[in-house]
């Protein structure tokens, strides 16, 4: 019974760590997916504001077309900046967690095999008593 309670303790342990693991991921998930819509959101404003900007001629005079192209230039190469980072981050987080959850498994196949073992043997034991009754 001390394997048995060794695996059970085992068991929680790798399970508490798995989910300390688990729950470092999506506060980095959430921040990847905030990246990606302001990214998506700045393509949009370009591609809506060509338009205005191409038609507008009063635009280009005082240089706002130049400024505007600037300014989104420097801010998507700044989000793509973090969401490299933000993405390195998660990768390092991801492998923590596939480990955690490869050590969880690990335990909770051990535990399964020993009580399969176990019942096979209790199983055994019983059908030895039983045949030896003749």
């Amino acid at each position: 019974m001390n394997q048995a309670k060794m695996l059970a303790q085992m068991k929680a342990v790798t399970n508490a760590v798995y989910l300390k693991e688990h729950a470092k991921v999506k506060p980095i998930l959430d921040r990847e997916a905030q990246l990606r819509g302001r990214l998506a959101m700045l393509k949009q404003q370009v591609e809506e504001s060509r338009t205005l900007l191409d038609q507008s001629h009063e635009m280009k005079a005082l240089g706002v077309d130049l400024q505007w192209q600037r300014w989104h230039t420097n801010a998507r190469r700044d989000l793509n900046l973090e969401l490299a980072q933000v993405t390195s981050q998660k990768l390092r987080a991801m492998d923590k967690l596939r480990h955690a959850f490869g050590r969880k498994h690990a335990v909770e196949t051990m535990e399964g095999q020993y009580k399969a073992d176990l019942k096979e043997q209790r199983n055994k034991m019983l059908f030895d008593r039983l045949m030896n009754l003749d």
